[in-house]
């Protein structure tokens, strides 16, 4: 048996179809496939129902997989024990964040840690979904919903205000006549959605997007109100904020897996995050 094809199991388990693992292994979708097929064949067993639009696993699949992600578990874990034993300034740091804290703070703030310390290499990705840092995903996170989990070191490092941006031609719009730039169901389940539409009542939300930076763009070409960040919005010549009234502040919170908390290359970013938000 090849051990690595346990691992080619666990992610088709995780991801559902042969197309999503060989995305997520960076393969491609025969390979998957080879892979899986030896497997049954060292194990003797089928593994998986090959149906036109999906893979799901066989009740023997099943209990295999969950016996391969115990063992994916237990390598990332040599893998943070291995980075955090190190010592050293160099290596790789992988860091998640959304994507509005990623672009207005995180990456100014980078210049003086990249300056100081050449060796390290940065590997950023700037996501609205929660990344699982047991899974190997990231070694460090951002995020604006507070975090849980045992395994992790959570810090609170600053928040981030909102208010309402209009360019000034909209600002001066009877309020009655203002329409609203806003989330997509995707994110309809945020604090500053929901406070956004009771503000609104029965005034259109008639322009959604996925991401503060396409509404950023939306405001600033005059096609509405938008509830946007301040960091990112009150430097911009070409918006106004609308009314003094806004949402409460969100936190903004750090996360780093407690078997990485020691290491220095580690440590150096999670202080620069702390200094950039402050």
């Amino acid at each position: 048996m090849n051990w690595d094809d346990l691992h080619v199991l666990a992610v088709l388990e995780r991801e559902g179809s042969l197309a999503g693992a060989a995305r997520a292994l960076g393969v491609n979708h025969a390979t998957v496939s080879r892979r899986i097929g030896a497997l049954e064949k060292a194990l003797g067993h089928a593994l998986v129902h090959r149906l036109a639009r999906s893979t799901p696993l066989t009740e023997k699949g099943i209990e295999i997989a969950a016996v391969a992600r115990d063992m994916e578990s237990g390598a990332q874990r040599i893998e943070r024990i291995s980075h955090a034993a190190q010592g050293t300034l160099t290596g790789r740091v992988r860091l998640t964040a959304p994507p509005v804290l990623m672009s207005e703070i995180i990456i100014p703030a980078l210049r003086v840690l990249r300056s100081e310390h050449p060796g390290l290499q940065i590997v950023l990705s700037a996501n609205s979904h929660i990344a699982s840092l047991d899974s190997g995903q990231a070694d460090l996170a951002v995020r604006m919903v507070e975090p849980q989990g045992r395994q992790n070191i959570i810090r609170r490092i600053g928040s981030v205000e909102f208010a309402l941006y209009a360019t000034p031609e909209i600002a001066r719009l009877p309020p009655q006549q203002w329409r609203f730039i806003a989330f997509d169901e995707t994110l309809a389940h945020v604090p500053q959605q929901r406070w956004l539409e009771e503000f609104a009542g029965d005034r259109p939300l008639d322009l959604l997007t996925g991401d503060f930076h396409s509404q950023f763009a939306a405001a600033k070409a005059g096609l509405g109100v938008a509830l946007l960040p301040s960091i990112m919005a009150t430097p911009c010549k070409e918006l106004v904020r609308v009314i003094a009234k806004q949402p409460e502040a969100r936190p903004v919170w750090m996360v780093i897996h407690a078997d990485l908390k020691h290491a220095p290359a580690v440590r150096a970013v999670a202080d620069m995050l702390a200094t950039a938000f402050e």
